[in-house]
């Protein structure tokens, strides 16, 4: 009689469940691939802002060149001129070791002729000399300070402080606008308390009256003057305080360097930092085009563009960018009104490019026509006020605003709907892992079921076998 096998042991029941849950679970991993898509979006959206506040930056800084930006722009073109880069200006120096000059903003150019007839100096007060300048005794009292038409100011100095460097502790410790100080001259006897004004000039004088009483006296007498500075600009002469003089030439600091001497300063254009602030510009302006363009170009390897492409906020912001640059800024009076005239050429792919040669011929025959056309107002054919870099300032103010900002509002967006997804996938998990625990129990009890049948099988085999053999 042959042998009946029924089940040949029992289930796999972990490997069951796992397969039907990872069946069950594909809708999760379609959210998941969802939610993927939307943070590669949100990174491709920071990428275009950071590129567009790179643009925006180097449109502030030809309005506000190392200012800061106002809420507003200045209305007329000569306020936006005296802030822009158009105002930036070099100075030279025939003879640095009498005069350096630095320039920033300002009107003035040529060539001014500079003579020194004296430095300002910090007033300064000297001690007698002492052997130790911590255990050497001078008098006790009072000290009173007064510098220029300031407030005048006591030290008291008692036994816990009447050493130099304990009256050069109490001054300083003050901040009343001197300062003292304990040198060591190298002789027998060699420290001395110096007390200096901490501006220069004779306005910054400083006043002593020294009260102290026994002790070693401190014998205060001056060692320099408060001396003003003396020069003459082109024939005019001028009286300051300060070596550093930056109001005699607007927009320039003249730095005195001698006693006297002299130097030419010659004032111009920086019409270098204006090419190349003009040159920044264009490029952010590129780059911004170019990544716009970029997500919108197809990749034969992968089959695909960007992650971006054909979005809205990308092709919406190179529209009202591009208007601007290609606006006609016409005015009476000025022959500049398009930026190719000056060497920035629109080309095939949407970017500029700039004839370095070409700008710089038109800064130096006209820069304030240059800077009409950067800075200026005008009018178009419907009557509109436009103007370039000042709209464009305004536009990229909008487009990147950190909260109303279209690009903002896309990634807000998206995180909003990952949120919603993340949640999502939470509760569908949540009922996964009810039904894992379900398909446990239930395929469990079925191997259980079967492992039993099998063991009757085995029994009820072994019983046929033997009856088979008593036949």
């Amino acid at each position: 009689m042959s042998s009946i096998n029924l089940i040949n042991g029992g289930l796999d029941v972990q490997s069951i469940v796992d397969g039907l849950i990872t069946a069950e679970r594909q809708p999760i991993t379609r959210l998941e691939k969802q939610n993927q898509t939307h943070q590669s979006k949100i990174s491709a959206y920071q990428t275009f802002n950071s590129k567009l506040l790179a643009f925006k930056t180097s449109v502030d800084s030809i309005l506000f060149h190392g200012e800061d930006v106002p809420l507003n722009v200045p209305s007329s073109f000569s306020d936006r001129l005296s802030k822009s880069l158009f105002a930036l200006r070099k100075a030279t120096s025939s003879d640095e070791d009498v005069i350096t000059a630095t320039a920033g903003k300002g009107e003035a150019t040529g060539t001014f002729h500079v003579t020194v007839d004296g430095l300002a100096g910090y007033h300064t007060y000297g001690s007698a000399n002492f052997i130790s300048n911590t255990e050497t005794e001078t008098g006790t009292g009072t000290l009173v300070i007064q510098k220029g038409s300031e407030d005048e100011v006591t030290f008291t100095i008692t036994a816990e402080n009447n050493s130099l460097q304990g009256i050069r502790d109490e001054i300083n410790d003050a901040d009343a606008g001197f300062t003292a100080t304990v040198v060591n001259d190298g002789s027998a006897t060699p420290y001395r308390l110096v007390i200096t004004s901490d501006d220069s000039g004779s306005a910054n004088e400083l006043t002593i009256t020294d009260n102290l009483t026994g002790g070693s006296a401190l014998t205060l007498a001056q060692i320099a003057a408060a001396n003003d500075a003396t020069l003459t600009v082109n024939g005019v002469e001028y009286t300051r305080s300060s070596n550093s003089i930056s109001d005699v030439i607007l927009g320039v600091t003249l730095n005195l360097k001698a006693e006297s001497g002299s130097s030419q300063i010659v004032v111009e254009r920086d019409v270098d930092s204006i090419v190349s602030g003009i040159q920044d510009f264009v490029a952010k302006y590129n780059d911004v085009v170019s990544y716009i363009a970029s997500q919108s170009k197809y990749d034969p390897a992968t089959k695909k563009a960007g992650i971006l492409a054909g979005d809205y906020t990308l092709r919406d912001t190179r529209s009202k960018l591009s208007s601007i640059l290609n606006q006609s800024i016409a005015a009476e009076g000025y022959s500049l009104s398009l930026l190719s005239q000056i060497g920035i050429k629109l080309g095939n792919t949407g970017t500029y490019t700039v004839d370095e040669t070409k700008l710089r011929e038109q800064l130096s025959a006209d820069a304030e026509n240059v800077a009409h056309l950067f800075l200026a107002d005008a009018t178009d054919s419907e009557e509109n006020t436009i103007s370039l870099v000042p709209m464009l300032h305004s536009r990229l103010k909008g487009i990147t605003d950190t909260f109303e900002g279209p690009v903002v509002r896309a990634t807000n967006a998206l995180q909003q709907n990952i949120g919603r997804v993340k949640h999502q996938i939470e509760e569908m998990e949540s009922r996964l892992e009810t039904r894992r625990a379900i398909l446990l129990a239930q395929f469990t009890k079925a191997d259980q079921a079967l492992r039993q049948l099998s063991v009757m099988q085995m029994s009820l085999t072994s019983q046929l076998n033997t009856l088979s053999s008593l036949k």
